[in-house]
């Protein structure tokens, strides 16, 4: 989503406003699905799967078709699995039956639905779509139009004080092997993983970013080429350290890196990015699952 129609707006902030302060919602962050607002959850209780029938319909076949309820029980939405295939998440973590706090994230097949309750449940809605614009729903971390305005700030940054500016292409090794042999909903879990893994490794000064697909970016303010590289290495070591675990497969991963750099030079962003992506083509023509740069 990058806009929203301003008419729509409106009705959904009156349709918030008469449902009153004690209703829970609930917003579809992943897929993205242009055209869907919000959903009031029903008092009486409502069941998410694939079947018609239910009341809410997600069309994935990851989803059971009944995979699981939410229902009000002394004024708390308790979310409850119905025995799903794939199970069912609450903030990654598997849960079969699990009170629901504003602002959750509920994982059904490949779905990721936010639950929202409260007195300011419109500005919670509103800050979700904002944050859908400069966010990758599936994995948390900034998406490409993020990444791309922070490079940018970066580089003014670095040409302005003749500092030194590194860039790491980041590729899963063979995900499509992965996607083919055990299904979406698996590769979708193998990137959260390994973002999950990398983000406790990186400062709050770096930007690491969704750049497409299987593609991440990780920007090093003040970082020389030898840090860059010591870094790249450090995710390397992080991706195979440990196999996937997801449901009953357990599926090893390794990645390929690129590193570009600059320190005070006149280049724009893309510039940077294709030197990396350079570097990362080296790495997986040459055996893959290493740093090149």
């Amino acid at each position: 989503m990058s806009s929203e129609d301003p008419t729509r707006t409106q009705l959904l902030s009156s349709f918030l406003t008469k449902l009153g302060d004690d209703t829970g919602y609930l917003v579809r962050l992943y897929p993205v699905t242009v055209g869907e607002g919000v959903v009031a959850l029903p008092r009486r209780g409502t069941v998410i799967g694939r079947d018609a029938e239910c009341g809410i319909v997600l069309e994935d076949v990851d989803v059971s078709r009944h995979h699981a309820s939410i229902e009000l029980r002394e004024e708390a939405y308790i979310l409850k699995d119905l025995g799903s295939r794939n199970g069912t998440t609450v903030n990654d973590r598997r849960v079969t039956e699990a009170p629901l706090q504003s602002g959750d994230r509920i994982g059904i097949g490949r779905g990721i639905l936010k639950f929202m309750r409260g007195y300011d449940v419109e500005t919670q809605y509103h800050e979700t779509i904002y944050a859908m614009t400069i966010q990758d729903a599936l994995t948390g971390i900034p998406n490409r139009r993020f990444l791309m305005e922070a490079l940018r700030r970066e580089i003014v940054r670095s040409h302005r004080h003749r500092r030194p500016l590194s860039v790491a292409m980041i590729d899963i090794d063979h995900f499509k092997k992965v996607n083919d042999r055990y299904g979406h909903f698996t590769g979708d879990a193998v990137l959260r993983d390994i973002c999950g893994r990398f983000r406790a490794s990186i400062r709050a000064d770096e930007v690491f970013a969704r750049y497409g697909g299987e593609e991440f970016v990780l920007v090093l303010p003040e970082a020389t080429l030898e840090q860059a590289r010591e870094m790249a290495e450090r995710l390397r070591a992080l991706a195979s350290a440990k196999p996937v675990s997801v449901n009953a497969a357990q599926i090893p991963v390794t990645v390929s890196l690129g590193l570009a750099f600059t320190q005070g030079e006149e280049v724009t962003a893309e510039e940077l990015i294709a030197r990396a992506d350079k570097k990362l083509y080296d790495a997986k023509t040459t055996g893959r699952n290493k740093v090149c740069g």
